[in-house]
């Protein structure tokens, strides 16, 4: 058993060098890795028990969890024993397992929990090697420092990971989107490449479409932070239970693709979803097309919800093609000429 080296009856002991207190915390280590089987078991059971997502994993999800337990553990310990701290080329692992938890729809915060109660279970044990070896309060302390730091940066580690997977990953959806709506627009996609296309999950493009576009009225905030905030929120006000609506940032306009849900107008969603973006500092617009059947009439749908969005204003900032009258619908999309005869004809 590990003591300090001299028994000074009473009196405070003078503070451990260097060179003994790694020496006591490379056998606590020491021991520690003679046990990494019992202690990742530990922990993949504490985390399966304490974080939800994780107890709806396949078997092939939790061998997966248990894989990256087993490499953090050893990882860990062997930095704790050698008195080093953690190499980044050491942990590439990680994203890995990672890109596995995006995948399988693991928030950051739900991971960031399990990496908690994981590397809580290691803290203790690892403690408790120093409690069995009889260390001194010094000797102690320095293996829970020592053991916090080591499991701070590979926590810290794995969240950037995830941050940076994400990025990735939205960056890759938008563009896909933006792609998608230009062929659309372009009339170069069939109804099977939709239907089949995650940029627009569960749109069918043998029903009636409606096209949106929104832009930005006003706002304290970058253009770029307020139109890939509103994408969020016509996303969230268009989506159903069983479809998603195609939604792109376009040269300055957000653009959605959405079903026309006869018997529940999108105007009112839209609206709401308007009202909680002025709370936020954001002043949106949006211009409605009529429904429109199959994907060759979306470019002119588009045509229609810009023309409706040129109309919208702070006293209407929901403009709905399908809700004007059918004269005013002519007015607005006629040339100049033909909108004067309209109008000198609307006034005999």
């Amino acid at each position: 058993m590990a003591t300090d080296p001299q028994i000074y009856g009473e009196t405070t002991p003078p503070p451990l060098t260097e060179t003994v207190r790694n020496t006591y915390i490379a056998q606590a280590a020491g021991r520690l890795r003679q046990r990494l089987d019992e202690v990742t078991r530990l922990m993949v059971e504490r985390m399966i028990a304490d974080v939800p997502v994780y107890r709806r994993l396949l078997s092939d999800g939790i061998a997966d969890v248990e894989a990256l337990a087993t490499r953090n553990t050893r990882v860990l310990s062997a930095a704790l024993q050698a008195g080093s701290h953690l190499d980044r080329d050491e942990l590439r692992y990680v994203a890995e397992h990672v890109r596995e938890r995006v995948r399988r729809g693991v928030s950051l915060e739900e991971m960031l929990h399990a990496y908690r109660v994981a590397i809580n279970t290691f803290w203790e044990e690892a403690i408790a090697e120093g409690v069995t070896l009889g260390f001194s309060r010094d000797a102690a302390l320095e293996l829970a420092r020592r053991t916090s730091e080591l499991t701070d940066d590979l926590t810290t580690h794995a969240a950037e990971t995830y941050v940076r997977e994400i990025s990735r990953l939205r960056a890759l959806s938008e563009q896909e989107a933006r792609d998608l709506l230009e062929l659309l627009l372009r009339g170069e996609v069939d109804a099977e490449a939709l239907a089949t296309h995650h940029a627009a999950p569960g749109l069918d493009s043998a029903e009636s479409l409606v096209v949106v576009i929104g832009r930005i009225a006003r706002t304290d905030r970058s253009e770029s932070d307020a139109l890939e905030t509103a994408a969020t929120a016509i996303t969230g006000a268009l989506s159903t239970g069983h479809a998603s609506p195609l939604v792109a940032v376009r040269t300055g306009v957000v653009v959605a693709v959405a079903p026309a849900e006869h018997g529940a107008p999108l105007g009112p969603r839209l609206a709401e979803a308007h009202d909680g973006l002025r709370v936020r500092g954001i002043e949106l617009f949006c211009g409605l097309s009529t429904p429109r059947s199959g994907l060759a009439r979306v470019p002119a749908g588009f045509d229609q919800a810009a023309l409706a969005v040129s109309r919208a204003s702070l006293a209407q900032p929901i403009v709905s093609l399908a809700e004007l009258p059918v004269v005013q619908n002519l007015i607005l999309g006629a040339t100049g000429t033909m909108r004067a005869l309209l109008t000198s004809l609307a006034e005999e």
